[in-house]
């Protein structure tokens, strides 16, 4: 009898104390890594668009419109000038964290692939518009 008021104790302080029962689940560190994505059937099309950030990150479009962020392992030379990459899937025609980019025959692994927000836009410069007096003729003397 002892036992089981031991026992009923204890779980009524466990239950109080929050550890049990429809409590929300603690927000999440502030510092925590982004879960790892990959993009499905990258062996078929399944890149759509890419943008170089710097010589080792990259940004990947996949056909979902989805953006994706690839940290490389190391340092991925001629990455910034390359105008075109070669993305090597995985077997099943994933592409993610195992899988690696080819740049001017240079196979540069990956690290991460995470999702990301999409690129800044790049903003067109507005042609001046003439002042009145530039394309005015002068008056005559």
């Amino acid at each position: 009898m002892k036992r089981i008021r031991l026992v009923c104790a204890i779980l009524s302080t466990f239950i109080a104390s929050g550890a049990v029962g429809d409590t929300p689940a603690a927000p999440a560190a502030p510092n925590t890594p982004a879960a790892e994505a990959s993009i499905p059937f990258a062996d078929h099309d399944g890149i759509y668009n890419w943008q170089v950030i710097d010589d080792r990150t990259v940004l990947i479009q996949g056909q979902n419109r989805k953006w994706y962020r690839a940290s490389l392992m190391s340092r991925c030379f001629d990455l910034r000038f390359a105008e075109r990459l070669g993305f090597e899937s995985n077997p099943n025609g994933s592409f993610d964290k195992f899988s690696s980019i080819t740049v001017r025959g240079q196979s540069c692994p990956l690290t991460s692939l995470v999702e990301a927000p999409p690129p800044p836009r790049k903003v067109k410069a507005n042609k001046a518009a003439p002042s009145p007096t530039q394309g005015a003729a002068s008056p005559a003397q």
